[in-house]
């Protein structure tokens, strides 16, 4: 009778154990064959070769719903093939995404995804953020041997663009240089193939362009005479392209006469530049194009305004086409070749081409902004989604799992004679608790993708290097905070004015980065085109209202460094405070609204910043900064901090430092929930 009760309670034990480890089988998923994945990457190489975006980006969809592609790989081919199509934005975020899911997954394609990357942030000048990404993947790569990869030797190559474009010359920047030669030799060495040699001019043409870019020209020619060295090379191998050879016998010809004409060798660039001009690339329109580099810094304005007639053969014959880093980069240049060599009609009727052509590229620029605001917003949904799923998948597994250990000390217990009631009770309250961690594990899984998400497009703003001109001291500092994303600074100069923005949106999250990156925008591309300060605030508030409608506070400012006069608009920011030996706040007008409102007319201030007085501005993540025991900082214990840091010196980098210390010994090192930002600007 014993045995025939216990036979029957593991009978019954075994049939409920059985279903539950099919159930736990199942939840794993059918995971592609190894034919469907070699299939996929076939035919993604495929649409890759043929150039063919559109494809590609409809092959990543596919293939990674069918879940014979990466997540990794998805993102990075969506990433290839926007930045190929210039969509940089979206480019950027797709990259971002790709690097996340490949740390510690697939080292070749985190490898090739910071690569890109990289080279974008160094293109559009966002110098730092450029060294913060490559620096780590270099060491990580050097960690697990993997240093042999052209990937591996342009992250080398951009370490040193970025360098070199913060102005950290010397032994850095050429230690990066050097190690990325010393590996395409190497490899050219062992391998002599076309791909070893291309992969090696378009690394030393890199490398010389930056040096030029950078007025480092002595490191230039350097460099250029390596790609003179290794081009005579490639020139006796049986079967070479003429046309190849002959486009990078241009490029070394045109850095050498830049390099030259940079160090004050005025004939030796002049005859660089006529051998330039005898190859077969001099002649086409980008190589045309291409020259005005040169003409530039050498003067020759005639010959340059001639080269822009080619503009039309590179750009398209509608001015409709032109977008606004074409106009900004070679449009506003013809005008300036015209002008300088004495052809105003000519001046004229570009002047008057550019500004029939602006209205369009505003236009597209703000319709391709929003659609690739449209497809970012929808992605991190779906990332958010998929992250969810994923999270449930992993519970419903853990759960299972539990059951299962659960079902077995059921057994174990049953065959202890424990009692039977007790063992219910405990499951009920172990499914109660399962179900606490399912909700908690949910929202913190969805605060914590907003979060990476605002930081992410926070990161993406572009901030170019600071001004350096002899009689200008400014320093900037940006701590993002534990929900960042709505803070946000830049600076241009043109000529002898200084203008700068600092602000913050009145949000958090997605929200606050999205309404800070438009706003930022709309300065960077206002004050290209010199727009006065009460003109950028009312473009930025216009701009806001068609797009997130998201209070912005922000300050924009316009510094003649050479008399001194400010004109500034403000749009509820925190008042700036003008230190000498004393502080005072900057005169603003009271009536403005408490941040940037659409239809609201916005009008300038003026005052003059005397030489060796301070202009301090801070948004209000610096008002609203709280100690360890809850306390706010606000505005009238700020404004004694920085009286104390002026007493202590009023030189602008002594008292940026004593400030800086003053606010992390009030917060005590505790993460703030909002940005802290604030800028010194100061007249020698």
């Amino acid at each position: 009778m014993v045995k025939k009760r216990w036979s029957k309670v593991w009978i019954g034990v075994i049939s409920f154990l059985l279903p539950l480890s099919s159930f736990l089988v199942l939840s794993c998923g059918n995971k592609p064959s190894e034919e469907e994945v070699a299939k996929a990457e076939q035919l993604i190489e495929a649409a890759h070769k043929a150039k063919d975006y559109q494809q590609l980006m409809k092959l990543a969809d596919d293939f990674e719903a069918k879940g014979s592609l990466t997540p990794a790989k998805a993102y990075y081919w969506r990433g290839y093939a926007s930045d190929r199509t210039n969509r940089r934005r979206m480019a950027e975020f797709y990259y971002n995404t790709a690097l996340k899911a490949a740390a510690d997954e697939d080292l070749d394609i985190y490898a090739k995804t910071a690569s890109h990357l990289a080279n974008l942030m160094a293109l559009r000048g966002d110098y730092e953020n450029g060294l913060k990404l490559a620096t780590p993947v270099v060491q990580k790569l050097e960690e697990q041997h993997r240093d042999t990869t052209s990937d591996y030797v342009n992250l080398l190559i951009y370490i040193g663009c970025c360098q070199a474009g913060l102005g950290t010359s010397g032994a850095a920047t050429a230690d990066g240089f050097e190690k990325a030669y010393v590996k395409h030799l190497d490899n050219v060495k062992k391998n002599r193939t076309d791909e070893a040699y291309k992969s090696a001019f378009a690394g030393l043409i890199n490398i010389a362009f930056a040096c030029n870019f950078t007025e480092q020209y002595r490191e230039a020619l350097k460099w250029n005479g390596h790609l003179s060295e290794m081009l005579s090379e490639y020139e006796q191998r049986p079967g070479v392209n003429p046309d190849y050879v002959d486009k990078q016998q241009a490029r070394y010809n045109l850095y050498q006469a830049q390099a030259l004409e940079g160090l004050g060798k005025t004939d030796e660039a002049a005859k660089a530049f006529d051998a330039f001009l005898a190859t077969d690339y001099a002649k086409t329109p980008e190589g045309r194009i291409k020259a005005n580099d040169y003409l530039f810094a050498a003067k020759r304005w005639g010959e340059a305004a001639d080269n822009y007639q080619s503009l039309t053969a590179l750009l398209g014959d509608s001015e409709d086409s032109y977008s606004l880093d074409n106009i900004q980069s070679l449009v506003l240049k013809k005008y300036q070749a015209n002008l300088r060599a004495g052809r105003r009609d000519s001046a004229i009727v570009v002047s008057m081409q550019l500004c029939d052509s602006l209205d369009g590229a505003f236009q597209r620029a703000k319709e391709i902004d929003a659609a690739e605001q449209a497809v970012i917003v929808s992605r991190v949904e779906e990332l958010g989604d998929q992250q969810v799923a994923a999270e449930r998948q992993n519970q419903m597994q853990r759960i299972g799992i539990i059951g299962l250990l659960f079902l077995l000390i059921v057994g174990y217990m049953l065959y202890r004679r424990h009692n039977h009631h007790q063992l219910i009770k405990a499951h009920e309250e172990l499914q109660e608790d399962l179900g606490t961690i399912e909700t908690v594990a949910t929202e913190r899984s969805r605060n914590e993708t907003e979060q990476r998400f605002a930081a992410a497009i926070q990161q993406r703003l572009s901030h170019a290097p600071l001004p350096q001109r002899k009689d200008l001291d400014i320093y900037i500092s940006q701590t993002p905070g534990t929900m960042p994303g709505g803070s946000f600074y830049d600076t241009l100069l043109r000529d002898d004015t200084l203008l700068f923005c600092i602000g913050s949106a009145a949000a958090q999250g997605i929200d606050a980065a999205t309404a800070a990156a438009m706003a930022w925008a709309q300065f960077r591309t206002a004050a290209a085109f010199g727009q006065a300060p009460e003109q950028i605030v009312n473009a930025i508030s216009d701009a806001i209202a068609d797009g997130q409608n998201i209070p912005v506070r922000l300050f924009v400012g316009q510094l003649d460094l050479t008399t001194g006069q400010l004109r500034y608009c403000n749009a509820g920011n925190n008042t700036p405070l003008l230190t000498d030996k004393e502080i005072s706040l900057l005169p603003i007008d009271d009536s403005a609204p408490a941040s940037s409102q659409p239809s609201m007319v916005y009008t300038a201030q003026e005052t003059t910043i005397a030489p060796g007085k301070l202009l301090f501005l801070y948004t209000d993540g610096i008002a609203e900064a709280t100690d360890v025991d809850g306390k706010t900082l606000g505005d009238k214990l700020f404004r004694g901090m920085a009286l104390q840091a002026v007493k202590l010196n009023a030189q602008p980098k002594p008292f940026y430092d004593n400030i800086l210390k003053a606010i992390d010994n009030f917060t005590g090192g505790i993460p703030q929930t909002d940005d802290l930002t604030l800028m010194v600007v100061a007249r020698k």
